[in-house]
């Protein structure tokens, strides 16, 4: 499936854009991915642009898993989403880390911009997954004993997604306290054969119901 850009963006950067107007809004109907490509930007000018993270499993508009690298996503995909990251970081004179945030419309393999940060709010999809692992899963649980508490944040990897999956389940399993929703939730998706096979969003939605 080749790559194609719905939205070129100019040096006036990613606030004009179509679509869910912010990052909190869950996926669309059909078959909607959400992919953010982070960027790092060194004080020397050296740009580099990391492999796609996907905000697999959603709740209430939550995002509760995201996975680098992003399950089933064409070369030719992530390779065009990582050029125009590095070209809206370019446009706006980032320092540091930013991310730049992705739809893709996983039928006809069309993809638009929807919002570009400076500073990426999750420290743990900041990071490369190359340094850490083949493969990881950042996994967001609620206060499970107590639901005042803000929800706990937990990165997993492996050198396999098949091995970052079975490390983030027994992680989920061997939680203290008792099961929140979102870890019991979690629990059922990780384990089901639709996201072993690596669907994710409204694909996997549709899938296990």
């Amino acid at each position: 499936m080749g790559a194609k850009v719905s939205t070129v963006m100019s040096s006036g950067g990613a606030s004009s854009r179509r679509g869910p107007p912010t990052d909190y809004a869950g996926p669309a109907a059909g078959r909607e991915r959400r992919l953010d490509i982070h960027v790092f930007v060194s004080e020397t000018g050296e740009m580099v642009a990391g492999r796609a993270w996907e905000r697999c499993v959603w709740r209430e508009a939550r995002v509760l898993i995201a996975e680098c690298p992003a399950p089933q996503l064409p070369s030719s995909i992530e390779t065009a989403l990582r050029r125009i990251a590095a070209d809206v970081a370019r446009d706006r004179g980032w320092h540091g880390t930013g991310a730049v945030a992705f739809s893709l419309d996983d039928r006809s393999g069309v993809f638009r911009v929807i919002g570009a940060e400076a500073q990426a709010h999750s420290g743990a999809m900041v990071a490369s997954p190359d340094a850490m692992g083949a493969h990881a899963l950042e996994l967001r649980i609620d206060g499970c004993v107590d639901r005042r508490l803000p929800c706990t944040r937990l990165l997993v990897c492996g050198e396999t997604r098949g091995e970052a999956l079975r490390r983030a389940y027994r992680a989920l399993s061997e939680m203290p306290g008792p099961a929140g929703t979102d870890r019991a939730f979690l629990m059922n998706r990780i384990a089901s054969r639709a996201y072993c096979s690596g669907l994710t969003g409204t694909r996997l939605d549709q899938a296990v119901g």
